[in-house]
């Protein structure tokens, strides 16, 4: 929805408001009621368009993803930011099909997971096609060694990145193999 439609709609709407306190004789409290609410529906179209415009969601990532780009911010002391891990990913499902809109999700920054996402941008950048799978530290290890201790099992503090501030959501990268074109011609 572009901006001036929606001015358009809000301009009716306060044109039918205004209708309703000249032409009718409803009491002045149900009156200042109506235009309340109508002031708290545009402050919640305001904040509820900010959702929808691309900004990152902070909900957990689907289990299974293909890894279209990524962005790491770093950490930076000057700023005060902890910083940020942005993913542009689209969900597939078990047969590893595309089943979704590509999405921005916020990670919280670690740096394990840095490192991993770093090494996944470059083969991206390589034309490496790489789906990711969210696990919880369940990744296959020998049985015989231990598992050796990971910051990413330490909790995050940030607490803006909804389902990730428990730190042990870690995720694997997976190449998926090229595919091969039928040749051209005759």
């Amino acid at each position: 929805m572009s901006a001036p439609l929606l001015a358009i709609g809000y301009a009716l709407v306060v044109a039918l408001l205004l209708n309703i306190w000249i032409a009718t004789k409803w009491s002045v409290a149900f009156k200042v009621s109506l235009v309340i609410i109508v002031t708290l529906l545009y402050v919640g179209t305001y904040f509820g368009l900010k959702e929808i415009q691309g900004w990152p969601a902070t909900e957990p990532l689907p289990d299974s993803f293909r890894l279209l780009w990524a962005k790491i911010d770093e950490p930076d002391k000057r700023s005060n930011s902890k910083g940020q891990i942005y993913l542009w990913i689209q969900e597939v499902d078990v047969a590893e099909r595309i089943s979704g809109q590509p999405r921005a999700y916020k990670l919280p920054y670690q740096i394990d997971l840095a490192e991993q996402v770093e090494d996944a941008i470059n083969k991206l950048g390589g034309g490496a096609t790489l789906n990711g799978q969210r696990t919880r530290g369940l990744l296959k290890q020998d049985t015989d060694a231990e598992a050796p201790k990971s910051p990413l099992t330490e909790p995050a503090d940030d607490s803006d990145a909804v389902g990730f501030t428990d730190g042990r959501i870690l995720i694997e990268f997976t190449e998926l193999p090229k595919n091969t074109l039928p040749a051209k011609g005759i």
